[in-house]
């Protein structure tokens, strides 16, 4: 067995696996992997997901229907399915995240994303855990084990394959364990099986859990159909997994499923580039920023995605990027803007100078061009927000040579056609400018949580704006899976402390947690305005009586932005990869501005000082709290321009002063001695 891999800047791997197994002489090779310790989380934990909410119904299916009817019909080789056809993350179809009925049956306990794979072979993996084809469990016990998610091909037609050719039947495949899912236990498989000429199922190979599988390795797979019991109209081939039945554990990820014959032990190649992953956030790290801190330095960042080539020779690609912009004003949207080609440059080398990628490659691509921000046709300063639509196309060549107009030199039609290998050539990704912060893209693959009582979680954000800005409240992904009904949760807004959270701005005590369904955010907002600037932090106390899960979009990593409090001291996070699903809210559209920071606290004295102070008379409103968010009784005097504050009964600490005249509000520190 030859394994090939290739590390990349973030030292994630590509493998690949050979094995051939026999048949005719009822004997076959068990392909035997390792399985790595699960990350022991001692602060956070990540869970697994249910892509189903508790109040929300399973997306319907009918054994019953036409299509169910149609689909039966033996289809003739060649058999290919990377999953990139396949519609991820559209809450309104009911068919997204599902296999293609036109290739499989039995098909709806696999749950296709474009998250819980890494380094696929292309865009979007078929995942198998413990979920149904509702998705919920397949048992209550939590320890029971079993076989699990089932994917079955579509009848195949092998008896259209001459005497000749059928020693040259191979079905190749990549997988991979555990991924961003929770890893097999040692005991657990995925087997893949073969119907014979009786309507038996024949266990064709058996991918077991040993110490030497690496989680972030797609392992490519060769297995010949060999026997002539197999060559028959109704041929069918099926992976399954075995594990634990109680949820989605013991996490397997399949892609690229091919089925051909004039195929050799070493034909592990196919005349294919691919794009393997979505594009990167676009606003300094970002998916989402107010729209109107964007206009205040207009910055735009440069996307990335990642190509891989699967076939065995060097290839040179390029790409093109298409924008479509629609702003809104008053809830109204403008038409459609579009631009065909970012930069109006025509296309770009993927390595912005050659654009040459060798066999089994895979290569970090930057878009050259990017949205203009000074372009009022795309970005109106009039505008509340702005959706952004980002296309890319990469040109490969695959199947079709747009130059000579005929099949591409590396396609061989005899052996190849129908199949169409520019399906994983395209990319879109969307993007808002609204009034929210957001790593995240709106969809979880997975939760985060904290492991014991009154620990504590936050997720850092800074601002794109040097100047303050009125943070009313957060949007929070908190998945129904779980939750029980009297679970209440203290939230805290944290200023920064040298790039760890600091003074607790603001609590939110005791927030009752609500069953909002499937990617619905819960809208909190503060029953008060403050101001923000600068770095800042949300964040949540573990509660007693149940565990409280965020989601974690592991699309997007930010995991870096999120830090832990377990003994009174604030650390950041080094296990999480994704990001929490948290969005901070600015109301009003107007950055606050006027006296500066440092203006303002010379009006303030003194500062320190034992419970009195004075500041300026032109504050008509002032509010007091400690760290934990609570008011502080105080005293006002008129004393000419100033005024004299007394503060009630008041331990030595710090204290946030709010002031705020008729268009302004400024906040600063007091301590008392």
């Amino acid at each position: 067995m030859t394994k090939f891999a290739k590390t990349n800047t973030n030292k994630r791997r590509f493998g690949a696996e050979f094995v051939e197994l026999k048949f005719g002489r009822c004997y076959g090779l068990v392909l035997v992997f390792v399985v790595l310790a699960t990350s022991a989380f001692s602060q956070l934990r990540v869970y697994p997901l249910p892509k189903k909410s508790d109040n929300v119904a399973s997306k319907p299916k009918s054994k019953n229907s036409t299509s169910r009817t149609k689909e039966l019909t033996p289809r003739s080789l060649p058999f290919w399915d990377d999953f990139s056809w396949t519609q991820v993350d559209l809450l309104t179809d009911t068919l997204s995240n599902y296999p293609l009925d036109s290739l499989w049956v039995n098909n709806y306990s696999v749950w296709i994303n474009n998250g819980l794979g890494l380094n696929p072979p292309s865009i979007n993996v078929a995942t198998f855990n413990g979920l149904d084809s509702t998705q919920n469990p397949y048992d209550d016990q939590i320890l029971a084990n079993g076989f699990r998610d089932t994917l079955t091909s579509q009848p195949i037609k092998m008896d259209e394959v001459a005497d000749g050719d059928r020693n040259s039947v191979y079905l190749s495949f990549f997988y991979q364990w555990a991924g961003n899912g929770e890893p097999p236990d040692e005991n657990d498989y995925l087997q893949v099986d073969f119907k014979n000429d009786q309507g038996i199922w024949e266990t064709a190979a058996t991918i077991q859990t040993l110490p030497t599988l690496e989680d972030n390795v797609f392992y490519d797979t060769l297995i010949k159909v060999d026997g002539e019991r197999f060559f028959h109209q109704n041929f069918q081939f099926r992976f399954k997994n075995y594990g634990r039945l109680s949820g989605p554990y013991d996490t397997w990820h399949l892609d690229y499923v091919y089925l051909n014959k004039n195929r050799s032990p070493t034909d592990r190649y196919l005349p294919d580039r691919t794009i393997i992953s979505t594009l990167t956030n676009l606003f300094s790290g970002y998916r989402s920023i107010p729209y109107h801190h964007f206009l205040v330095n207009k910055i735009v960042s440069q996307p990335s995605f990642d190509v891989f080539n699967i076939q065995n020779d060097t290839s040179t690609l390029s790409y093109s990027t298409q924008g479509t912009f629609i702003n809104y004003k008053d809830g109204m949207a403008s038409i459609p803007y579009i631009v065909d080609t970012l930069g109006g440059a025509g296309t770009s080398p993927i390595d912005g100078a050659t654009g040459i990628i060798y066999q089994r490659e895979r290569k970090t691509v930057t878009l050259e061009h990017v949205p203009d921000p000074n372009d009022a046709s795309q970005f109106n300063v009039d505008a509340d927000s702005v959706a952004v639509s980002l296309k890319v196309q990469l040109f490969t060549g695959d199947t079709f040579n747009p130059k000579t107009g005929q099949f591409a030199n590396d396609y061989d039609p005899a052996k190849l056609q129908p199949l169409d290998f520019r399906s994983n050539d395209t990319l879109r990704a969307n993007y808002l400018l609204g009034k929210y912060y957001a790593y995240d893209d709106g969809f979880a693959e997975y939760t985060v949580g904290l492991t014991a009582f009154g620990n504590r979680a936050a997720c850092q954000f800074e601002m794109l704006t040097t100047e303050p800005d009125t943070l009313v409240g957060f949007d929070i992904y908190y998945p129904d899976y779980g939750v029980p009904g009297n679970l209440t949760i203290d939230f805290t807004v944290y200023d920064d402390l040298n790039g760890l959270p600091g003074t607790a701005v603001y609590t939110l005590p005791s927030y009752t947690i609500r069953k909002m369904g499937l990617n619905k955010f819960a809208k909190i907002r503060f029953g008060e305005q403050f101001l923000i600037e600068g770095k800042f932090y949300i964040g949540w106390k573990a509660p007693v009586g149940g565990t409280f899960k965020v989601g974690l979009d592991t699309n997007n990593d930010s995991g870096t932005k999120l830090f832990v409090n377990t003994n009174g001291t604030w650390e950041q996070s080094t296990d999480i990869f994704g990001s929490v699903m948290i969005r901070p809210v600015f109301g009003g559209g107007d950055i606050v501005t006027g006296i500066p920071n440092e203006n303002l606290q010379s009006q303030i004295f003194p500062n320190p000082n034992e419970g009195e102070f004075f500041v300026p008379a032109s504050f008509q409103v002032i509010d007091i709290v400690s760290v934990t968010g609570q008011r502080i009784s105080f005293s006002t005097h008129d004393q000419g321009e100033m005024q004299r504050i007394h503060l009630g009964p008041a331990s030595p600490g710090l204290y946030i002063l709010r002031l705020q005249t008729s268009t302004k509000v400024f906040s600063s520190k007091i301590v008392v001695k």
